[in-house]
């Protein structure tokens, strides 16, 4: 009796566990296949106002430095995210290794959370003093969209 009561939470585990993974997988695959986007803030921000040439060219400046932290940090994200994987596929419950793993995931989302601010506070430095207050509006809107 209790062998099959362990059995079946083993087997609830596992395939709890191969369920997030595919819905992992599916992500990553989605992200990776579908074409790049702007992000609604930026459509929000060119909507809101005209930029001229020079902004356009700083912003865009900014943009490609940016998207090259970005990369980095998320390659650490799917490192941390593989790390957490092996760990689950080998011990599928919650361990000290999983624990460790889920650690480096939140410090990697952590980052990329830091650094995307970071970046909406430097795109606000490029722009003409009398362009900052559309901007500010339309930053607070995207990050208020949704809360209840």
């Amino acid at each position: 009796m209790m062998r099959n009561r362990s059995r079946k939470q083993l087997l609830a585990v596992l395939t709890g566990v191969v369920a997030g993974l595919l819905v992992l997988v599916g992500i990553v695959i989605g992200k990776n296949t579908l074409p790049p986007r702007e992000t609604d803030l930026h459509e929000m921000l060119h909507k809101a106002m005209p930029l001229d040439d020079n902004e356009k060219s700083v912003l865009e400046a900014k943009e490609s430095a940016f998207a090259v932290r970005r990369g980095e940090i998320e390659a650490r994200l799917r490192v941390a995210n593989a790390a957490l994987a092996d760990a689950i596929a080998r011990d599928p419950k919650w361990s000290p290794e999983v624990e460790a793993a889920m650690k480096q995931v939140e410090a990697a989302a952590a980052s990329l959370q830091r650094e995307t601010l970071v970046h909406v506070f430097e795109m606000r430095g490029g722009l003409k003093s009398e362009h900052r207050a559309a901007y500010d509006e339309v930053l607070l809107q995207a990050l208020r969209r949704g809360a209840p």
